[in-house]
C-alpha cells in the first residue's frame, strides 16, 4: 500500500472506487430496498472538489471563528430563508459551504397544494468533496441532522445594509434601525431572558438614547446597543405596525412609571432570542415579514 500523506493521496489511491461519483457503479442502486431520496442525493453524487484549494482556508477560518465565539451553531428549521447561498452549515458533523444555487422551479400553489422552489446546488464539504444535491434535499438533510453556522457580527451588519436593496442616489436615508438591550435593575425586567427593543430613530442612535434612563420608552434605564443600521425609505409608522403584527403576544406587557409616577406602556420591546430579532428586522427590510410569523412556544420564525 502506498504512503498516504494528504487528501490528494487518498483520492489517487482509491483503487476500489469508493470515492467516485457513482456513475459506473452506484452503490445506492439496490433492488427491493427502499432508499431515501435525500440520502442518495446527498451521498451518491458527492465527488472530489477539484478547486478545493480555493475553499480550504475558508473552512479553517470558520472553525477558528467558532472557537473564538465569533460564530455560533444555530438550529436549522427547514425554512426557505435559512438556506442561503454563501452561508455555512454543519451536516452530519461536517462543515459545509453552500457555494451556489441554481433554481429550476419556483414556489407555487396549485389546487391548494403548496410546492416549494427547488434546483441544484453546489455544496462544498470540508473533507474536499462536493455535491450537486437538490436544494430541497439539502434542506431536508440539514433539518434531520444539521445546524446553521451563524455569520460574524461584522458580516451580519454588512449583509443587512446590503439588503436595503440597491440603494441609489435617488433613495433617501430616513434614519436608523437599532436593537437594544436594557440595563435596568428592575427585577420584573431582569426576569426576562430574551428582551430586546427594536427601534427607529431619525437622528443618530447615540443621540436618541442619550436620556434613556429618564424615558419610559427605554424602561427608565440605560441601554446597550446591540446593533444599528442606516435605513433608507423606511416609513416609521409602518415599521411599528409590522413589528407588532409579527410578534403579536410576544410584545412586552409592562407598565413603567416615569419620574412623576405616571404609568406608561413601553412599545417595541419584544421577548424573543436575539437571532430571531435580527431575522425579523431583515424580513421587515426586505419586505417579506408578512409572509412569516413568530412562534413564541418554539421560539422560532415560521411561514404563515
Amino acid at each position: 500500500m502506498s504512503d498516504i500523506k494528504s487528501l490528494e493521496d487518498i483520492f489517487n489511491d482509491d483503487d476500489l472506487g469508493l470515492l467516485d461519483d457513482g456513475k459506473d457503479g452506484d452503490i445506492f442502486k439496490i433492488k427491493h430496498v427502499p432508499v431515501q431520496r435525500a440520502a442518495a442525493d446527498e451521498v451518491a453524487k458527492r465527488k472530489r472538489c477539484k478547486d478545493f484549494d480555493q475553499f480550504e482556508h475558508l473552512f479553517k477560518d470558520v472553525h477558528r471563528e467558532l472557537r473564538e465565539g465569533k460564530r455560533k451553531l444555530l438550529p436549522f428549521n427547514d425554512k426557505g430563508y435559512q438556506l442561503v447561498e454563501g452561508n455555512y452549515y454543519v451536516l452530519n458533523g461536517l462543515l459545509v459551504y453552500l457555494a451556489d444555487i441554481n433554481f429550476t422551479s419556483e414556489a407555487k400553489t396549485v389546487d391548494g397544494k403548496r410546492f416549494r422552489k427547488d434546483g441544484r446546488t453546489r455544496t462544498i464539504f470540508e473533507n474536499g468533496t462536493e455535491s450537486t444535491m437538490l436544494y430541497r434535499s439539502l434542506a431536508k438533510a440539514l433539518y434531520k441532522d444539521g445546524r446553521i453556522v451563524s455569520e460574524t457580527n461584522e458580516q451580519e451588519n454588512s449583509n443587512f445594509y446590503t439588503n436595503f436593496s440597491g440603494i441609489t442616489d435617488d433613495d433617501t436615508s430616513t434614519g436608523y434601525i437599532y436593537i437594544l438591550k436594557s440595563k435596568s435593575t428592575d427585577s420584573r425586567i431582569q426576569s426576562y431572558d430574551h428582551l430586546y427593543k427594536i427601534g427607529f430613530a431619525t437622528t443618530t442612535v447615540e443621540k436618541r438614547i442619550a436620556n434613556a434612563k429618564k424615558e419610559p420608552t427605554y424602561l427608565m434605564a440605560d441601554v446597550e446597543v446591540i446593533a444599528e443600521y442606516q435605513a433608507f425609505n423606511i416609513n416609521p409608522q409602518k415599521f411599528e405596525y409590522y413589528l407588532h403584527a409579527f410578534f403579536g403576544e410576544s410584545c412586552l406587557d409592562l407598565l413603567v412609571a416615569d419620574k412623576d409616577g405616571k404609568n406608561h406602556q413601553p412599545k417595541e420591546w419584544f421577548i424573543a432570542p436575539l437571532e430571531v430579532i435580527q431575522q425579523a428586522v431583515e424580513l421587515l427590510v426586505n419586505g417579506q415579514i408578512m409572509s412569516y410569523q413568530y412562534n413564541k412556544f418554539k421560539k422560532e420564525i415560521e411561514l404563515r
